[in-house]
């Protein structure tokens, strides 16, 4: 009896050893056809980073600009806030309209004293003549970023502050004006693009003392005529494009209002 109980067990076992054997050598299989089909061919992989290659050169290009695009706006702004304080400051402090003071003392006199404001402002070397300045930091272009242009301010010298923005001026007030003198603001100084609607921008001193974008028609002197459309003048045909500072300020494209200047006009 206890002889026979010990062979039942010992059979027991032996089959359960089998199958346990049969059980793992048929997962190995299994695992073995698992890892083969999972595993990438050289082929998959290079049409993997095919794939890849084609997604960035088609994203990063537009990623790049609009991160220039983000920092030109910044760099605007920063430069408006800065020389708006100015302005207010010496209204408030030094009761000084630089529309009248420059009527009374030149453009060069009003700029002197504007940048008094302006902690680290100073003359840039070599711009009190404005032809050897351009020869000597850059030729501003238009919106396009080709066509060569004048600077619309080309009356006094180039102050140049700590953040690298250059500030310069154009012709003094008239008994007529408007809105004078012009002031041009290159928000990143001599660093690219050195161009109109892009990083220089055009503003202008009402009699009452406020800074303010050009919306008036360009003319080399004093400032007489105020625009319906400033538009004429921000656009990428436009030969003077002198009133992007007022698109730029609101965000607002000349093309279309509902869009943003910075991120859909500019280009």
């Amino acid at each position: 009896m206890g002889g026979g109980v010990s062979r039942l067990v010992t059979r027991n076992t032996a089959n359960l050893d089998c199958c346990n054997f049969i059980y793992e050598r048929n997962f190995d299989k299994k695992a073995s056809l698992y890892r083969k089909h999972t595993a990438f061919t050289l082929a998959e992989v290079l049409i993997t980073l095919g794939i890849i290659g084609v997604v960035a050169a088609m994203t990063i290009p537009s990623l790049i600009a609009n991160y220039q695009k983000n920092v030109l706006h910044t760099q605007f702004k920063k430069a408006y806030s800065e020389i708006s304080q100015a302005t207010m400051l010496l209204k408030v402090k030094e009761d000084i309209n630089i529309f009248e003071y420059a009527k009374v003392n030149g453009s060069q006199a009003a700029l002197d004293m504007l940048m008094t404001q302006i902690k680290g402002a100073s003359v840039l070397e070599g711009s009190t003549n404005m032809t050897n300045f351009f020869r000597l930091v850059y030729e501003p272009k238009a919106l396009n970023k080709k066509s060569v242009v004048g600077y619309y301010c080309d009356v006094t010298n180039v102050y140049r502050v700590s953040n690298g923005t250059f500030y310069l001026m154009d012709d003094r007030p008239g008994n007529a004006s408007l809105a004078d003198p012009k002031l041009c603001i290159d928000t990143n100084g001599s660093k690219g693009p050195n161009s109109f609607g892009h990083d220089i921008f055009v503003f202008a001193f009402t009699p009452e003392g406020n800074l303010v974008p050009f919306t008036y028609k360009w003319t080399v002197a004093q400032t007489t005529e105020k625009l319906d459309d400033p538009s004429s003048q921000c656009s990428y045909t436009s030969g003077f494009p002198a009133s992007c500072s007022y698109y730029a300020l609101s965000d607002t494209s000349p093309e279309d209002s509902s869009k943003s200047y910075w991120k859909d006009f500019l280009r």
